[in-house]
């Protein structure tokens, strides 16, 4: 086969700086023996290419954004079972939505994952807090045997609120949380910040005192990861907030997101066509909505306890508290402070002229989500054609081609 020499030109004849597009420990894995190496160090022994009498070849890289065969096993998508075997790895939710929403950031976050070095103190960590706040104050609801937050309760659950409120901030002040990182304030002014979460806390129990009357909280932080359940052709793992549950079996999902703003996760009936195109969303054959991770949890809840699903919602803790999502027609509200979800006023099928219920909708999101994780067992890793804001933060980190 022959000798090949490979030179790196850090710097042309003016000294300018070039940018070799060589992965050298590629290269080496793919040789039985570890090539010779020379560096800078020697600068007697090294190279010049332009001296060579052998034959030189200009070697082309694969596209950006483009992963070779060989390295798609490097996505991980298989695990080893019990018995040695592989099998197919599980994803959560959320790890569904990042693919679907842009393959290119979810390989940087899943796979390439750079970090900081220090921990943080922002809106993920505040998120953190809230969501171990929430989950113990319905757990201690239930201890002192409140199903839910009534109109009639609710003074005692506001108590209740506080007493969890400060043994939550004092375990995440010694760093102690389930969640993946801890809130852990270093100064009067971030003390402060943890401070005003209180309040913010006790107008979303004030929200759930007239929100879904029939329901109460039945599982919280209820996990996927030993139950068997595939969604799309995978095992799903993961885990959903909470799941509320009424007397006749029917179920809501929701998840709870720190943010301001709620109405991001709001979803229309993708059958009502749009007022100024004409066009119905789900004409597109790859239609999905944004956020599709209670969806997917909605639709798992079906198989995994045969649980009538109604509802997919977020419940925004931060600013104006709200929830928002998809619901079957009759969780819409109707008139203020029904019992229904306040302040979403149409579900599915929808009220104007929509045709897709909400079982159905579930059903069309696992086929959508089937056809993206089909293309992420191809290697699929490029950007999203419709890049979201959050994508930029991912997109810096390189993945265009910068020929010098």
């Amino acid at each position: 086969a022959g000798d090949a020499v490979l030179a790196r030109v850090t710097h042309d004849r003016q000294a300018k700086d070039r940018y070799p597009a060589a992965v050298w420990t590629e290269l080496a894995a793919a040789r039985s023996e570890e090539p010779a190496r020379t560096g800078e160090d020697d600068v007697a022994g090294d190279f010049d290419p332009a001296g060579s009498p052998g034959r030189v070849e200009r070697v082309a890289c694969l596209p950006p954004q483009r992963l070779s065969d060989a390295a798609v096993p490097h996505l991980v998508l298989t695990r080893r079972a019990e018995d040695g075997g592989l099998v197919a790895r599980q994803f959560s939710a959320s790890q569904i939505e990042s693919y679907a929403r842009c393959p290119l950031c979810w390989f940087v976050s899943s796979r390439v994952r750079p970090a900081a070095i220090d921990a943080g103190f922002g809106n993920m960590e505040a998120g953190n807090f809230v969501h171990d706040v929430m989950d113990r104050f319905h757990e201690r609801l239930s201890e002192v045997g409140l199903s839910r937050v009534t109109r009639e309760n609710l003074d005692a659950s506001l108590a209740v609120l506080e007493e969890v409120f400060s043994d939550v901030r004092a375990e995440h002040g010694r760093g102690k949380t389930s969640s993946s990182a801890p809130l852990v304030p270093l100064s009067a002014v971030e003390r402060r910040q943890v401070d005003d979460i209180l309040p913010q806390l006790r107008r979303v129990v004030r929200y759930e005192a007239s929100a879904l009357a029939p329901f109460a909280p039945e599982y919280l932080e209820y996990s996927f990861n030993g139950l068997g359940v595939d969604y799309a052709g995978w095992p799903l793992g993961g885990r959903i907030d909470r799941v509320d549950v009424d007397a006749e079996g029917r179920a809501v999902v929701i998840d709870y997101k720190h943010r301001a703003d709620a109405n991001p996760f709001r979803l229309k009936d993708p059958t009502v066509p749009d007022r100024r195109t004409g066009a119905a969303p789900v004409e597109d054959p790859r239609w999905l909505p944004e956020h599709t991770q209670t969806l997917i949890y909605a639709q798992a809840l079906r198989r995994a306890l045969g649980l009538d699903v109604r509802g997919a919602l977020y419940f925004s803790t931060k600013g104006r508290v709200a929830m928002r999502g998809a619901v079957s027609a009759e969780l819409a509200e109707e008139e203020p402070g029904d019992g229904r979800v306040p302040g979403l006023r149409d579900g599915f099928p929808s009220a104007d002229g929509g045709s897709m219920g909400f079982d159905e909708l579930l059903d069309r999101v696992e086929a959508g989500v089937a056809e993206r994780l089909s293309e992420l067992s191809r290697g699929v890793v490029a950007a999203s054609d419709d890049p979201a804001p959050a994508c930029t933060r991912n997109h810096l980190l390189g993945f265009e081609r910068r020929d010098a």
